[in-house]
């Protein structure tokens, strides 16, 4: 009877550790498919709710790319009614990701996208901030924090400004981040003024490099 009894417990974990293994690989492959394969896709998907974001960072960043792919390029804009539940989804994942990840810069930065609607508010300024804190020297992070900065530049606090100018560093250490802030350095004096400034603190070849690529777009120096 003990021996039978023993028999059927066993089973019963086996029965139960095969259901949590299979729920984990059910949660971790569904970001790998559930956003579909086009924007539209994805839009529809993530107006269904906050998705479960996996287990992995690989699946978790896989279901904030959609995120950001999809709401940074209408900031600035009015959301319509289907975007607006995209937003309310996409912050309530990042919070939940920081909830149990508060070092997980890309979540930041995907909460700071989804407060961008609302300007350049205390919050927004916060995740931006959290986000370079925990990646400072990342030239893809950079690069994304600068895009959503770039608009609300003038409106950002000057210790604000100062800790993204390491941002800025970052990306005039390539051709193409050169290219992007020297494409901007006519067009904003606050934002050429903090590239000046944090740019004269860099090495004489980056400083170099940087002029050519001003003069390449026709502005001077």
């Amino acid at each position: 009877m003990t021996r039978a009894w023993g028999l059927w417990l066993s089973l019963i974990v086996a029965v139960a550790l095969f259901a949590g293994s299979a729920t984990a690989a059910y949660r971790e492959i569904v970001p790998y498919f559930a956003g579909g394969d086009n924007a539209q896709e994805k839009l529809d998907f993530l107006a269904t709710g906050a998705p479960d974001p996996g287990l992995s960072l690989q699946a978790q960043r896989l279901i904030l790319d959609d995120c950001v792919a999809t709401l940074l390029p209408l900031v600035g804009t009015a959301l319509n009614e289907e975007t607006e539940k995209v937003r309310v989804s996409c912050q309530s994942l990042a919070e939940g990701l920081l909830r149990d990840a508060p070092l997980f810069s890309y979540a930041w930065f995907g909460l700071a996208v989804t407060q961008a609607f609302d300007g350049a508010s205390a919050d927004f300024q916060h995740s931006l901030a959290q986000s370079q804190l925990t990646t400072a020297n990342q030239w893809a992070m950079a690069s994304l924090r600068l895009a959503l900065a770039y608009p609300f530049w003038s409106t950002l606090p000057p210790e604000l400004q100062s800790q993204l100018g390491a941002d800025i560093v970052v990306l005039a250490h390539s051709g193409p981040g050169r290219e992007w802030l020297a494409q901007r350095y006519a067009g904003n004096p606050d934002f050429r003024e903090d590239i000046t400034a944090n740019l004269e603190k860099a090495p004489p070849n980056l400083q170099r490099a940087f002029v050519r690529a001003v003069s390449s777009q026709g502005t001077g120096s």
